[in-house]
């Protein structure tokens, strides 16, 4: 019975089958201390948008699954952060990862809510995950070069388990030293960083075709403010800001193997 009914529907209008997959957007961060990020999407159902800064080169001697926080030399905050979905604002009220205009980060507990909300994680306990105090939303670090004199330098914390903290200073910074090298097989307790710009977009529980409509909206955009010029860090380090939109799609399955995808 069930095989007659599939092959009825296969003859006649198809056999819907419900999917969910990603588009990317991808595009520099520029040296500026602040972006209106434009992304390309016009789904139907757009269920979450995930922006992350990411490395543009792909480098061996780092970990390129970093994604960042704050690339300034200053080693300041990105302060808040927001997406504008046609007139509408989502959040309805800017993430706040600072104090207003401050330069050092609040830890970031906003946008990881944010983040577990697009996830449809909030309150489950059930996956754990290697995101803690050490990796999320963390400032770039203060490595010392000579103690005596004083003498630092910025880096980026995209050395996994390299490094060792030293203390955290006043500002949120972590200052640390190197402990993995060429020489031993040890290594530091510091992992890379992890951090995500997330808003959600359901209008229900997410089980059916539940997303916002972007085919009906102007444009949607990511809007970023750091307290500092982003990009530096290390010199040969230029950034992209790479926009992931979760999207609901659906294939529809017709008589003679052929499919019909539809967004």
């Amino acid at each position: 019975m069930l095989d007659a009914m599939f092959l009825k529907g296969l003859r006649e209008n198809g056999v819907p089958l419900k999917i969910c997959t990603w588009h990317t957007n991808i595009g520099s961060s520029g040296k500026g201390s602040n972006i209106n990020f434009a992304v390309q999407e016009r789904s139907r159902s757009v269920k979450a948008i995930f922006a992350v800064q990411k490395r543009q080169q792909a480098n061996f001697a780092v970990d390129n699954g970093a994604t960042f926080f704050d690339t300034s030399s200053a080693g300041t905050t990105l302060q808040t952060f927001q997406f504008r979905v046609g007139a509408r604002y989502f959040p309805a009220s800017p993430v706040q990862l600072s104090s207003i205009g401050g330069s050092v980060s609040n830890g970031g507990a906003e946008a990881y809510v944010e983040l577990q909300k697009a996830l449809n994680t909030v309150g489950d306990y059930r996956l754990q995950t290697n995101t803690n105090a050490k990796n999320w939303a963390i400032q770039p670090l203060s490595c010392p070069l000579n103690v005596a004199a004083g003498a630092s330098t910025t880096l980026l914390p995209e050395f996994d388990y390299s490094l060792q903290p030293i203390k955290r200073a006043a500002n949120g910074r972590y200052e640390v030293k190197a402990i993995e090298h060429t020489g031993n097989g040890m290594c530091g307790t510091l992992p890379s960083s992890c951090f995500a710009m997330a808003t959600s977009l359901e209008t229900s529980n997410g089980m059916e075709i539940s997303g916002l409509n972007a085919e009906e909206q102007s444009d949607i955009s990511v809007m970023a403010y750091w307290k500092d010029t982003q990009t530096t860090g290390t010199a040969d380090a230029p950034t992209n800001i790479e926009v992931y939109t979760y999207i609901d799609t659906m294939i529809v399955l017709r008589e003679n193997n052929v499919i019909e995808l539809i967004y």
